[in-house]
């Protein structure tokens, strides 16, 4: 495997074809990083490096971090970072941005222009927006803070999307998409099918528990204070919803959330402040919601192979029949270690289900 070391210019200024361990980890709902450990023999190589290019990976790696370790076994370099997608991180909305019946795709991609495409002195070099698919659900909602990144990524979340901000080596640019991985369950025909179970003897061993300490199912959303004039007396009132998802034979868990810093202008109508507090109601009740975990270990020779049966991004399932359930999630997370001619995938599907593929030859 050869990676490509680029100047801030995206310039090469090295190659590395020979490396102690390369630790490459893929995320769908946040960016990916990466750790490479090399020898002294290839310092020359990172001198002016600022990214980590390689026709292996679909990511651009930056390199954030640079440490050396003085061992008997000789000196050895650890570099470190995140993916491209990081730059938008480096960009805060400092002015509060209106989004009216806009699917989640079109806002995302209004962000990245109004902070890091056409926006002067803030403009990202080399990025541009990709092709758009017009994806997501449609929203009326508000943001004032935070970074770019972190906002979007939170949006993401939402719709089950993810972004990508790669450098397209042939073009000299940067692109930024918005995306979704394939629908691989058992339920669709229009893509080939991927189910991790035992009965398929794809799974060698598996672990499997569920925690609802924190999950809630319904919630008080409560917003800005408005002033109403009723025969003759002013009254100030708290513009308020609810939430129910509570699901037939469960408790009712409910939760309060405070979401007065949610602002309306004079041309905001009440539906549509209301559209704001149940996008903010959701997205609380989303991080109150069941962790479920599993720890599954792939057999190596079985019927699924990672990046032609299902790859970051995919809707897949994971059925146990002995316990009698099907669980249908996203892969928001895959972890590529290569070490000693060996490759080892570690994949995260739903918030905490772990695919351990043990290690095979580096191919």
């Amino acid at each position: 495997m050869e990676l490509l070391m680029l100047d801030k210019n995206f310039q090469i200024c090295g190659l590395i074809d020979d490396f102690s361990s390369l630790v490459w980890n893929r995320k769908y709902y946040e960016c990916g990083n990466f750790s490479l450990q090399t020898n002294l023999d290839t310092i020359n190589q990172f001198k002016n490096a600022k990214y980590i290019y390689s026709k292996n990976f679909k990511e651009t790696a930056i390199i954030e971090t640079f440490n050396i370790k003085e061992k008997t076994t000789g000196t050895q370099i650890l570099h470190s970072g995140r993916f491209l997608e990081s730059i938008l991180e480096d960009r805060c909305i400092n002015t509060t941005q209106y989004f009216k019946n806009m699917i989640t795709e079109d806002i995302i991609r209004s962000l990245v222009t109004n902070f890091a495409i056409n926006s002067g002195v803030r403009k990202i070099p080399k990025l541009n927006l990709g092709k758009r698919k017009g994806l997501g659900r449609t929203r009326t909602t508000q943001k004032t803070g935070g970074s770019v990144l972190e906002y979007i990524y939170e949006l993401c979340k939402e719709d089950e999307l993810s972004i990508k901000v790669w450098y397209d080596f042939d073009n000299d640019e940067i692109i930024f998409e918005v995306w979704q991985g394939l629908d691989r369950i058992d339920t669709q025909n229009e893509n080939t099918w991927a189910i991790f179970s035992k009965n398929f003897e794809n799974i060698l061993n598996d672990e499997y528990s569920t925690d609802t300490t924190k999950y809630k199912n319904f919630a008080y959303v409560e917003g800005e204070q408005r002033k109403s004039d009723e025969e003759g007396n002013e009254t100030t009132t708290r513009i308020g919803i609810t939430i129910d998802r509570v699901k037939e034979g469960e408790d009712r868990r409910e939760l309060y959330v405070d979401a007065r810093d949610l602002q309306s202008d004079e041309d905001t109508t009440e539906e549509e402040y209301r559209q704001m507090l149940k996008e903010r109601g959701l997205e609380k009740l989303e991080e109150n919601n069941k962790v479920e975990k599993a720890d599954l270990e792939i057999n190596t020779n079985s019927n699924l192979i990672y990046l032609k049966d299902y790859d970051l991004g995919d809707k897949v399932v994971y059925k146990n029949d002995k316990l009698g359930f099907n669980i249908e999630n996203r892969i928001i997370g895959v972890s590529e270690a290569y070490e000693n001619g060996n490759k080892e995938i570690d994949v995260t599907f739903g918030e905490d289900y772990n695919l351990k593929r043990i290690k095979e030859a580096i191919k």
